[in-house]
């Protein structure tokens, strides 16, 4: 047993050597799983491995990712984002801070037909972030509202991590994506609260400059104009949700008749054209095929790990000298937000999970409610330095800068520690809507 675990040792300093000298994730798991399994295993097993993959990347299951990422680029390109974020401004007007508000609600909306926080991030950032300033706001509470507001990409359905969460430890994609529903609204009501408590409180928070018009003076759009941009969005996400939710359809069946209502969205509102349907493909080949490569490099360090039995020794390990289940949930939990400040989410699942979820499932915990909060908190490193995407992406997209945008994230940060506490609490808010469903 010690052995296994010198041998766990090495593996992981190895992993960490090769990925400190700039190997892309997915090459770099994958050479230390095919390595090991030359090395300390039978080759042989690589044949083994071509056919997991292949199987692994054809399957029904790894079909919604492009589609779901295909909905998105649809409904991004053709500028509706940008329409909803105009849309819900205007009818929040007699909110406090409403425009910050209505950057977090567009964000929470296009998440659920997203699943991507960068992608939400920089979607709704290009277009809420010039309107916070031009209006007044502090640059911090701009950047840092939209760089946590692109965080509800992973937090709500239909998520690429809970998808790749449901992948690795063959969990229910759809009550996955069921119960990160109210979690997901949760959190916008929490930032929504923040916003508003901090407006009233903070008169620094927005000086509007003196010789900017009203937003009533710019406002000249009809209720029914507004409720035509709305709706079709809304329709779409209900639709498929409700779909899937009642067992109608699979999950890939509602991807696919996302993608093709995001189509119909897109011409109806006469925004198709050419050059939207190229640059939508293509962007959607490129995200599904970094993450098709991250798949193969993940399943062959699984396998090196599961063959060499590594997992299933380091779960006897834990479970014999933990001296609370609780407690070992707090080391893995803090075992991911340690590793989320160097890596994407999904990285970081096929580095780790392999490793904990073994014995987290031996230890009795619920996978539906691990997951989500599992997701919930490589969520905040997608906003913590030194490499927190959303805040890389909205550096470059907006020029706001990363001091302002890290001291501007730090208040929701400490409202995602607080939504992860809440769940550990009341386990009841992630698996209400799971448990509910039939089949």
């Amino acid at each position: 047993m010690i052995s296994d675990v010198i041998l766990f040792i090495v593996i992981f300093i190895i992993l960490v050597g090769v990925l400190f000298l700039g190997t892309p994730v997915s090459l770099g798991i994958g050479f230390v799983g095919v390595a090991g399994i030359i090395l300390l295993l039978d080759p042989a097993l690589l044949k083994n491995l071509c056919m997991i993959a292949f199987n692994q990347s054809t399957s029904v299951t790894t079909m919604m990712i492009p589609l779901f990422i295909l909905m998105a680029e649809f409904l991004a390109n053709s500028n509706i984002a940008a329409d909803l974020f105009e849309v819900i401004n205007r009818r929040l007007k007699k909110l406090p801070a409403n425009i910050a508000v209505a950057s977090v609600v567009t964000s929470t909306i296009f998440s659920a037909l997203c699943g991507s926080a960068p992608a939400t991030a920089v979607t709704i950032g290009r277009i809420s972030i010039p309107s916070m300033l031009k209006y007044g706001y502090n640059p911090r509470i701009a950047g840092g509202t939209q760089a946590a507001a692109g965080n509800m990409g992973i937090i709500t359905p239909p998520s690429i991590t809970l998808i790749i969460y449901g992948i690795i430890t063959e969990t229910s994609i759809v009550k996955l994506f069921m119960a990160g529903v109210i979690p997901g609204i949760m959190v916008m009501f929490m930032m929504i609260a923040y916003l508003v408590i901090r407006a009233k409180v903070d008169k620094n928070m927005i000086i509007p400059p003196k010789d900017i018009v009203t937003q009533d003076a710019e406002i000249k759009y009809s209720a029914g104009r507004d409720i035509l941009t709305v709706v079709p969005m809304v329709a779409l996400i209900g639709i498929v949700f409700i779909i899937m939710y009642t067992g109608v359809a699979t999950a890939t069946e509602c991807a696919a008749l996302g993608v093709v209502g995001a189509f119909i969205i897109v011409l109806v509102l006469r925004r198709f054209s050419k050059d939207l349907f190229k640059k939508s493909m293509l962007q959607s080949t490129s995200s599904t095929c970094m993450i098709l490569f991250l798949m193969f490099g993940g399943l062959a360090f699984s396998m090196f790990l599961t063959v060499e039995g590594m997992p299933q020794t380091l779960s006897a390990i834990i479970l014999e000298s933990s001296p609370n289940r609780w407690v070992t949930l707090i080391i893995v939990m803090a075992l991911f937000l340690l590793i989320g400040l160097f890596m994407d989410p999904i990285p970081c699942m096929y580095i780790i999970l392999p490793f904990t979820f073994p014995f987290i499932s031996t230890l009795g915990f619920d996978p539906i409610w691990f997951g989500i909060v599992l997701t919930l908190c490589c969520s905040i490193g997608m906003v913590t330095p030194p490499v927190g995407l959303n805040l890389f992406v909205l550096r470059g997209a907006t020029g706001i800068s990363m001091t302002d945008l890290i001291r501007g994230v730090l208040p929701y940060v400490v409202i995602l520690f607080l939504a992860v506490a809440i769940l550990f609490v009341f386990p009841g808010i992630v698996t209400a809507l799971p448990n509910s469903m039939n089949f």
